[in-house]
């Protein structure tokens, strides 16, 4: 049977798809760094840094049940984008019949144990603290939620390989903004944690609810029937899903393990800290990781047509704009780490989290740029290189966690990313040489260059302009956000000067970048216009 969606044609329909899919996810994205920005230190000032780690730990041991569902909800991007670019309803309708009943079943195998034993883990983790009398709550909450969202994912793939990125950025930038606006009413009506993880439950579902309908209105003859489909539908699945599982499970390990090892070395403290430099470093993606959204579909394109030496420009255009967008940010992080974390917190932060932000800002700018390629790679079905890669940079950060924290503590574990994430690029970038069939890393860190002299630039301008007193932070530190913030509106336009100077110069930024930027105004403007 066939799906009559309105697809977009190729070439240039294809093109302003992605542009609007970009643009979107764009507002998407900043509108939840946004509504993170303001919340944590709301969080901190209700809860405390203890409450905040409490809230990192709940969240991180909740989000590690997708080391369980063996890759199955990474896999409905490939095979939804296949199915509908085929337009076979059967294929997508058993694609969904395998995955949710999947799901399902793991939520039900998973869901009740992580509640019975979740809030013991963190009471083995920080027994000592005051606030364990609110983690069942939280903990219960932030499980749920995690579980749900994975049962319900199948209807996001399905809206993004119809091609509509948009939709999914329009739903997600609304739905952020009305959890910060929630989170932020039960916080200052005294409902504390308990109340954040309920709104972020209830909101949680209301998403789902949403992209299900989008899906469902963008292919009419879509059904939700799980368990209902033949075994060679659950083999193609779960075989390419187990390939991209060891990564996702090394990922989700990389990402929430250190809060637990500060949290059950150091205490509650060392973790909230470790959390504020995560949530700062976590700025550095914002932007960078818009690009990356559409490599994988066109990875695929490309690679089904044996077109290599567009796929080659890919890599390096996407790399180029990858870097781009994260170096800069890179580097502000680098330079000003207090000054930022004053003026978000309003609040002068433990040394340690400075440290740690900037640690872990450097080690997300490597990964970052290595994002293209794995991603074309994956599309290319070399997925084990990947995996390979992230694994042996995840072993290694955590390692060094567990070694650094009880000396060191957020300090410590921060710096462990950094070898980690130069491990995992480097084992990248050799595995793509020799099996990425025509793929080549180096021309790829060649185009790259450019950007990384022009961050240079921009943190020796930096370190120029704190030796002057009306532009770097003089004889002592600030100690007031109003300070903070008087630092930074006088050092921030000079470094993005510098950062757009040097790029222009060494040809990192290139006047095709401001028309591509152009038309994707133009075409996300109009394109909302339409409907």
């Amino acid at each position: 049977m066939r799906i009559g969606t309105d697809l977009p044609s190729p070439g240039a329909g294809e093109r302003r798809a992605a542009a609007r899919g970009v643009a979107w996810g764009g507002i998407e994205s900043a509108a939840a760094a946004l509504v993170g920005l303001l919340l944590t230190p709301m969080v901190v000032r209700h809860a405390g840094l203890a409450g905040l780690g409490l809230w990192g730990a709940a969240w991180s041991l909740a989000h590690t049940a997708g080391l369980f569902d063996l890759g199955v909800g990474a896999a409905y991007g490939r095979f939804a984008a296949r199915a509908l670019a085929r337009r076979d309803l059967d294929d997508l309708n058993g694609v969904l019949a395998v995955g949710t009943g999947f799901h399902l079943a793991l939520s039900v195998l998973l869901g009740l144990p992580a509640l019975l034993l979740g809030p013991r883990l963190l009471e083995w983790a920080a027994p000592h603290s005051p606030r364990l009398p609110e983690a069942r709550v939280v903990l219960t909450c932030t499980i749920l939620t995690v579980l749900m969202r994975g049962a319900f994912s199948a209807y996001r793939g399905v809206v993004a390989g119809a091609q509509r990125l948009d939709l999914l950025g329009r739903l997600g930038a609304l739905f952020a903004v009305v959890e910060g606006c929630g989170g932020a009413f039960a916080l200052l009506r005294g409902y504390g944690l308990p109340g954040l993880a309920v709104n972020s439950l209830c909101l949680g579902a209301a998403t789902s609810i949403a992209e299900g309908i989008l899906a469902h209105r963008l292919c009419p003859g879509l059904r939700l029937r799980p368990f209902l489909a033949p075994g060679t539908q659950y083999r193609r699945v779960l075989i390419f899903g187990s390939q991209l599982q060891l990564t996702r499970a090394f990922e989700i390990l990389g990402s929430h393990l250190p809060r637990l090892v500060l949290a059950a070395g150091p205490g509650l403290s060392a973790a909230g800290a470790y959390d504020l430099g995560a949530r700062l470093a976590g700025c550095v993606p914002v932007l960078a990781s818009l690009p990356l959204r559409v490599i994988l579909p066109l990875a695929g394109h490309l690679e089904a047509r044996g077109d290599r030496s567009r796929m080659q420009a890919l890599l390096q255009r996407s790399t180029r704009y990858v870097g781009l967008l994260a170096l800069p940010a890179v580097a502000l992080v680098l330079l000003d780490a207090e000054a930022i974390l004053l003026a978000w917190t309003g609040r002068v932060t433990p040394p340690a989290a400075a440290l740690a932000a900037r640690c872990l800002a450097a080690a997300a700018g490597m990964t970052l740029v290595a994002s293209p390629l794995r991603l074309i790679l994956r599309g290319c079905g070399h997925a084990g290189i990947e995996a390979a890669s992230t694994g042996c940079g995840t072993l290694l950060h955590v390692a060094l966690a567990f070694a650094f924290a009880a000396d060191w503590g957020a300090a410590g574990v921060g710096f462990a990313a950094l070898p980690g994430a130069a491990t995992a690029l480097l084992i990248l970038a050799a595995g793509a040489g020799r099996r990425g069939a025509g793929i080549e890393p180096l021309v790829a860190a060649r185009a790259l260059m450019g950007t990384v002299a022009a961050a240079a630039a921009v943190v020796l301008a930096g370190l120029l302009l704190s030796q002057l007193p009306w532009a770097g932070t003089g004889s002592t530190p600030c100690s007031t956000r109003i300070e903070a913030l008087s630092l930074l509106a006088r050092r921030l336009p000079i470094l993005g000067a510098a950062f757009l100077a040097t790029g222009a110069l060494l040809g990192a930024i290139k006047a095709a970048d401001l028309t591509l930027l152009r038309e994707t105004a133009t075409g996300t403007i109009h394109g909302g216009a339409a409907r």
